[in-house]
């Protein structure tokens, strides 16, 4: 018994009874790796007499180092020779396979792989023109539907003019502007400038209504009105100095975050044009006949622009590999047809105004968003203002009298459907009870001017308005439960992420925007919203009024089906009772019988009612 070195007791035996047996068909003999180890296993010389006897397993082994050193020699040699012999090859000694070469056996894979590389190269550029052509065709189709809409601007005034409707504003302020520039001129020398197209440009790019928001643009004008852009910044400084128009808002290079979100990368100047009613009638009309001049001019020169840009369309269709179709050469002849008539009216003497252009009402002090429904037509929907009596002193006392309505600026022409002046007299009470600014929501007041502050710390662009505009913008779609974090995160959520304007122009329109997009949305609101609650109410108001018309049609559509039934069936049998009755008088018996066959069936019982095949 013997105990080994992990403690484990084995009976122990000695070598020579272990052994194995010689057996006598071949030589086995104690290997000599294993003997120094201290195992007992058996071998054989594997390289011939006198080798050393080895066992299977040392064998392998030793085998497998000697290959493994015989090929890291054989490596080593070899990594020797190619750094002796160099890059070049062994044949030609050219760096490059060369074709001619009969050892640079991979040069014909390289000529297969150039050609390769051509065909692929070669496609991508014909993709890449394709794509070119198409985005060539599309662009000069958007530059063609821009001059036919400006060509069709221009034919509305002139037509407008003509036919005494509003859209032929445009002339009255051509020629109200020709004729504030002729009575600034103190002579008539000098080369005619590009004052007439550019003001003519600008009138016609104007809301037809009002006269206002006219954003032509620098390069737009210049290119519509056939001059350098040098002459159009002349223009414009002219019409400011003759007092035509007023500069609103100067044009400017957005940011890149006004271009994410207005979708343009620059900012037009705007201008609003100096309204008819301010002007004098008889200074302008004598150049009315100049103005539909300049007009007949500038649409001439947009049909030009039009041609060329139609040639250049029809140009880059044909390399695209497409053809403008029948109907779009139909609509362009009758494009042609339409302005040449239009330019008759151009042509003869000067037309007389078909609207009369001094009875015009004052314009009333309303904002500059307010501008559309204040200027229907040529005269506003307003009427003078009203003086109101002036306020006593606070802590003091003032004689309390009546006040009148002021009569400074009133014509005895006015024919406007506005309100009149007053014929009684408006006691301080009045006055001051109808105020423009008016005591605050008590249903908002007290939270809304809160939640207004706070905001401000979020939003830095609502620093420059007044807290009373945020506070009315927020409290009639908000609610008391609402905080500034709340605002944020559920404005930033219906928009997909997106971020807000950094410095928008009108802050106060660009909040009431956000919360009537978030409030009206498909998302609920973390708490409750008013103007959340009244969409939710208008959706289901909508939705009930479509049933209840949906409903209603059924039941007309029944209703008529059972009178006429009932027609029907009571006619029948009156009419076949009457004939039964009469050829009964009359004793013919036959056109009695033939009378009665004609008599509607009667249901017998037990009939039931008739199949009805189910799809």
């Amino acid at each position: 018994m013997e105990t080994s070195r992990s403690g484990q007791v084995r009976l122990s035996a000695p070598a020579g009874a272990r052994r194995r047996p010689v057996y006598v068909t071949g030589l086995q003999v104690p290997c000599v790796s294993c003997a120094e180890a201290g195992r007992d296993k058996l071998g054989m010389p594997r390289d011939g007499r006198g080798s050393d006897p080895l066992c299977r397993s040392c064998w392998r082994s030793r085998t497998e180092r000697q290959g493994t050193a015989e090929r890291r020699r054989l490596v080593d040699a070899l990594r020797e020779d190619l750094v002796d012999a160099g890059a070049g090859c062994a044949a030609c000694g050219e760096p490059s396979p060369v074709p001619e070469c009969w050892l640079c056996g991979w040069s014909w894979l390289a000529s297969l792989r150039d050609e390769f590389e051509a065909e692929v190269a070669a496609e991508a550029a014909a993709v890449e023109r394709r794509f070119a052509a198409i985005a060539a065709a599309s662009v000069a189709e958007s530059r063609v539907d821009e001059l036919v809409a400006w060509v069709q601007r221009l034919r509305a005034a002139v037509e407008g003019y003509a036919a005494g409707r509003s859209q032929g504003r445009a002339v009255e302020l051509l020629a109200d502007a020709l004729a504030r520039d002729a009575g600034e001129r103190s002579t008539l020398r000098g080369r005619p400038g590009a004052f007439a197209r550019v003001a003519g440009v600008a009138a016609v790019d104007a809301d037809w209504r009002s006269g206002r928001r006219s954003l032509p643009g620098r390069e737009r004008t210049a290119e519509l009105a056939g001059c350098s852009t040098r002459a159009v910044t002349s223009a414009w400084a002219r019409g400011e100095a003759v007092r035509w128009w007023v500069r609103t808002r100067q044009g400017r290079p957005l940011c890149l975050e006004e271009r994410r979100e207005l979708g343009r990368a620059r900012d037009r100047a705007e201008f609003d044009i100096i309204a008819l009613h301010l002007g004098d009638a008889a200074s302008r009309a004598p150049y009315v006949a100049q103005a539909l001049s300049v007009l007949d001019g500038l649409l001439s020169h947009a049909l030009s622009l039009l041609a060329t840009a139609q040639s250049d369309l029809d140009l880059t269709r044909a390399r695209a590999g497409t053809w403008t179709d029948r109907l779009e050469v139909a609509r362009r002849a009758e494009l042609r047809e339409a302005v040449a008539t239009a330019r008759q009216i151009t042509r003869p003497a000067p037309l007389p105004a078909p609207i009369g252009t001094v009875n015009i009402c004052s314009p009333h002090g309303v904002l500059n968003g307010e501008y559309l429904s204040s200027c229907l037509s040529r005269g506003l929907m307003y009427g003078p203002p009203v003086t109101p009596a002036p306020r006593p002193p606070r802590g003091g006392k003032s004689k309390v009298g009546a006040s009148r309505s002021s009569t400074k600026g009133v014509r005895a022409n006015r024919v406007c459907t506005g309100s009149q002046p007053l014929q009684r007299p408006r006691s301080l009470q009045g006055v001051e009870g109808t105020s423009q600014r008016g005591p605050r929501p008590s249903q908002w007041s007290e939270w809304a001017y809160r939640l207004a502050s706070d905001l401000r710390k979020h939003w830095v662009w609502l620093s420059g308005v007044d807290l009373p505009w945020v506070a009315a913008v927020l409290g009639p779609r908000l609610g008391e439960y609402w905080t500034a974090e709340a605002v944020v995160d559920h404005v930033l959520d219906t928009r997909g992420g997106r971020p807000v304007m950094a410095d928008p122009a009108r802050p106060a329109a660009y909040l009431r925007q956000l919360l009537e997009t978030a409030l009206t949305s498909n998302r609920t609101p973390p708490a409750p919203a008013r103007r959340h609650t009244e969409h939710l109410r208008q959706v289901a108001e909508a939705a009930r009024k479509v049933a209840a018309d949906r409903n209603q049609r059924l039941r007309d559509e029944f209703d008529r089906r059972d009178a006429a039934a009932a027609t029907a069936a009571a006619g029948g049998g009156r009419a076949a009772a009457l004939a039964i009755a009469a050829a009964a008088g009359r004793g013919d018996h036959a056109a009695a019988r033939r009378a009665a066959a004609d008599w509607p069936e009667t249901p017998k019982p037990g009939s039931g009612l008739p199949p009805r095949r189910f799809s």
